[in-house]
């Protein structure tokens, strides 16, 4: 693990402080241009929607910080299904947003994110130059709302709310009997419902994001139909897959670099805008492979290789943040390199510490993947990992150096340590 994850009393004081000053903006917003009004997710939403189902995992108690779960699951039992009032709560001081949500310094990287790629989930909507430190009030109200449905132990009919989300709009009539029990809400819940949908219509398109109905389903607050679980088969990146090897390379050592919950991507305007990484994204990638290569030439000096066993690892870059944590991580890893020597994961600025990495199942040795924070790779503070990583890949690039390939063919076959 990294070393920097366990040393951050200061930092963690500094956020304190900055948390509990009433409605206190985040930095200027950079990269992503605000959505636009259209019936589908924008690239940006689309990878918006993936964050904000591990947000839910962590605001509804089942993820994140062990010792916050229980909070996050109780928090605001006891206040009514008002809309009017949860948007009172979070345009009120601190003590009365407290009613509605932990106040959770390890979720303000995680929230960064969401925010990076639809500003519309923060509570300013990308109105104001700064964003603010809380989401908006309709993601409160719908956090509200699943908190009731679980501790009830009852479950959503998304399904039917799909097929009933005209009857969300504005200007639409009420639900009748038979519509609100297919859906599993009562009156007052579809009404406090339709409020949220109404104040921002945005919401409705987030109803069917498979990542997000897929992780409401697997938690109890969706109802398991063939909706849901056709979900589950869309919740994945095989879109962005490893290619598959070339015969010639079949000896050759992969190292996927995959970055997870990272706003350091940018889109392009447009409601197809693509999602492309950003120039100091690249930098801090390219700084990364470089110490890796360093270390595995420092790790063949002090063990007396020759350049004629040189090998080098080939690197696996998507071009495009995911949602990876260790509830998901090894599928998506089966999903988009299951060849893969070795995995980093990389992490957005402290988003791990909305994250529960357990040191003796998640990651080497254990697994053949750790998890990197960007700010760490940016202050060259990876010594350690750059070891783990030299340690866990230098036995195949050896094995792979003995593969008997004609000469001629291994001058094609050495990449370029900038892939």
């Amino acid at each position: 693990m990294m070393t920097r994850f366990f040393k951050l009393p200061v930092l963690f004081l500094v956020i304190h402080a900055l948390l509990v000053a009433a409605c206190s903006p985040l930095a200027p917003h950079r990269a992503v241009p605000p959505s636009l009004q259209t019936t589908q997710l924008t690239d940006a939403e689309q990878i918006a929607g993936e964050t904000l189902a591990y947000l839910m995992e962590v605001v509804l108690g089942q993820a994140g910080d062990p010792a916050e779960r229980a909070a996050w699951a109780t928090r605001g039992l006891n206040l009514p299904l008002d809309f009017d009032l949860v948007s009172r709560r979070m345009f009120g001081p601190v003590p009365l947003r407290a009613e509605l949500m932990v106040l959770d310094t390890n979720i303000l990287g995680l929230s960064e994110v969401l925010y990076h790629y639809d500003r519309r989930l923060n509570l300013f909507k990308g109105k104001r130059e700064h964003d603010s430190l809380y989401p908006c009030v309709e993601l409160m109200a719908t956090r509200l709302f699943l908190v009731h449905k679980l501790n009830h132990g009852e479950k959503v009919g998304l399904s039917a709310m799909i097929r009933c989300k005209g009857l969300f709009a504005p200007g639409s009539r009420d639900a009748h009997e038979a519509e609100l029990a297919a859906m599993n809400l009562t009156e007052t819940e579809f009404s406090f419902l339709k409020a949220v949908f109404q104040s921002e219509p945005a919401f409705l398109r987030y109803m069917e994001h498979p990542f997000l109905v897929s992780t409401l389903r697997r938690i109890g607050a969706a109802e398991q139909d063939a909706f849901t679980l056709s979900a589950d088969q869309s919740a994945n990146y095989r879109r962005w897959a490893c290619p598959a090897r070339k015969p010639l390379q079949q000896s050759l050592v992969t190292i996927a670099i995959l970055p997870s919950m990272n706003p350091m991507f940018e889109a392009s305007p447009g409601p197809a805008g693509a999602v492309t990484p950003s120039r100091e994204y690249q930098v801090i990638l390219d700084h990364l492979k470089k110490a890796i290569l360093e270390g595995l030439a420092r790790k063949r000096l002090d063990s007396g290789q020759t350049d004629s066993t040189v090998r080098l690892p080939v690197f696996f870059t998507p071009e495009r943040p995911m949602a990876i944590h260790p509830g998901n991580a090894g599928r998506v890893i089966e999903d988009i390199c299951p060849k893969a020597d070795f995995t980093l994961i990389l992490l957005g600025k402290n988003v791990y510490r909305a994250i529960y990495i357990d040191p003796e199942n998640d990651i080497y040795p254990h697994e053949k993947r750790i998890y990197l924070d960007v700010d760490d790779i940016r202050y060259q503070q990876i010594d350690d990992e750059i070891d783990t990583i030299v340690n866990a890949v230098l036995p195949a690039l050896t094995a792979a150096a003995s593969d008997p390939v004609p000469e001629s063919r291994l001058h094609r076959l050495k990449p370029s340590p900038v892939l």
